[in-house]
């Protein structure tokens, strides 16, 4: 009995003291131990599967049954470990069906060391606790459900600790799953707990897989008013436009149904990442309304939009360097301002680094997607894609600079372009109104990416590269200098 009571004391410090990289490790040890006990036991005749002895020896008859209990316990134990390390499949490893396949394991060991140590009727007992378990079963059953739909959660795996996933109408990052229940942290940082019952009965939609691909639902309601070929095919257009969709799978845009006054649309496009799915939201939504301004389609008011692809004046308000014009300044630019349409594929504009002036212009698209490329080791490569309002050649018309550049229409793509013939006389005339063009395309070029510049870089101060513009400006337009 002193042996194995020692051979307890060493698995218990074994356990406390000892460190490992796992649960492996603990095992591998305990299993020595456990021999060495199970070795004491039998050749001392304290049999686990038999009565413990010395009934006649009460102190000695009491330590036997702890040891031969112990024993049971010790078996579960390294049982549990084993199963949980090489038995069980994969998928049932987790937290949930290890604690299950642990609590069956002790159990049943509890049941067969007092059954066969103790020599306790183990008849009456399964008849006692079966009672006990079916008013406790009544009490909890709410309980249970949850239990036994984290059961089946664990087993299909719908979604993973860190998964984005969509339960029901709650939406959020899963952050914890346990026996009870699921919890999320939502988009307002706050952690809602839903029931695994509630969960299991609910349409699951993980974001999060597969990994690579992510979609982007975006609803749009528009008046009857507009035809919905005409609105599908803005639709069409905005999701061109938009960077950073996945070509795979492809975009869908979907006429829904109609809903008395209005047409419900759906797009529906695909990002490579969660992180990417705000920015493209946003910049698809900005791009529709864009697109449905330039083909004069209302939203859901019905009231008639600016047409900007008709209205020209409007049109040239919305370019940042000529907000400083007056309206009659802009009007003037509008009476010279020329149009174009393109075919798909068609090129719109190409300059090199030196250009005639006469071919300088400001090159806007009125409708329709067009694709901007610059050059780049020897050829041409994407840099961006211009949208209606979206203007290309502003340093050109202005100070004479430039850097090759082509612009080739996607689709069909409507276009007007003011030459810079017409720009010199609004300059002679306002000296002030250049130097302000002047400070909105520094502040263009300050904000605009690496990708996509109408002026080189320069490594100058803000008021070296100012100065140099308006030394390029004076002498493309003939301006005079104010002493």
């Amino acid at each position: 009995m002193l042996l194995g009571v020692g051979v307890l004391v060493l698995d218990f410090l074994s356990w406390r003291f000892l460190r490992f990289g796992g649960r492996k490790g603990h095992t591998f040890v305990r299993i020595p131990l456990f021999l060495l006990l199970s070795y004491v036991l039998w050749t001392h005749g304290m049999v686990p599967f038999a009565e413990a002895p010395w009934k006649d020896d009460p102190f000695r008859h009491v330590v036997a049954q702890v040891l031969e209990l112990t024993w049971w316990l010790q078996f579960a134990q390294i049982a549990t470990a084993l199963m949980s390390a090489f038995i069980l499949p994969q998928g049932l490893r987790e937290k949930l069906f290890r604690d299950v396949v642990q609590a069956l394991t002790f159990t049943g060991a509890l049941v067969a060391g007092l059954g066969f140590v103790v020599n306790m009727p183990i008849g009456g007992l399964l008849a006692t606790s079966g009672a006990v378990a079916i008013v406790i079963g009544l009490a909890v059953q709410s309980t249970l459900a949850d239990v036994f739909s984290g059961v089946v959660l664990s087993a299909t795996e719908p979604f993973s600790i860190g998964d984005s996933v969509t339960i029901g109408d709650i939406q959020g990052e899963v952050i914890e799953s346990n026996w009870r229940a699921t919890t999320l942290l939502n988009g307002d940082g706050n952690t809602v707990i839903v029931p695994n019952s509630s969960a299991a009965k609910l349409n699951i939609i993980n974001q999060s897989r597969p990994e690579k691909t992510h979609g982007v639902d975006v609803p749009v309601q528009v008046t009857t008013h507009a035809r919905p070929a005409t609105v599908i095919a803005a639709l069409t257009d905005a999701v061109t436009s938009t960077r950073g969709i996945l070509a795979m799978p492809a975009p869908t845009v979907t006429a829904v149904g109609l809903r008395g006054k209005h047409v419900d649309y759906r797009v529906v496009v695909y990002v490579d990442a969660m992180s990417a799915k705000i920015k493209v939201r946003n910049q698809l939504i900005d791009q529709i309304h864009r697109h449905f301004l330039a083909n004069g389609i209302p939203l859901s008011s019905g009231e008639p939009v600016h047409d900007l692809s008709r209205d020209a004046v409007s049109l040239l308000r919305e370019i940042d360097m000529f907000r400083a014009l007056s309206e009659a300044e802009l009007t003037q630019l509008a009476e010279a301002m020329e149009r174009k349409q393109f075919e798909p594929g068609q090129m719109i504009y190409e300059v090199g680094t030196t250009c005639p002036d006469e071919r300088r212009a400001l090159y806007i698209v009125t409708s329709g997607v067009a694709c901007l490329l610059a050059e780049h080791a020897g050829r041409y490569v994407e840099i961006a894609r211009l949208s209606p309002g979206d203007a290309v050649g502003r340093a050109g018309i202005l100070t004479g600079e430039s850097v090759p550049i082509k612009l080739c229409a996607i689709g069909h793509v409507s276009v007007a372009w003011v030459p810079k013939a017409a720009l010199t006389p609004i300059l002679q005339a306002n000296p002030a109104a250049g130097q302000d063009m002047l400070d909105g395309l520094v502040a263009f070029q300050a904000i605009a990416s690496e990708a996509f510049k109408d002026l080189p870089v320069h490594a100058d101060s803000h008021a070296d590269i100012f100065h140099r513009l308006l030394a390029s400006m004076r002498r493309l337009h003939s301006l005079t200098p104010r002493h």
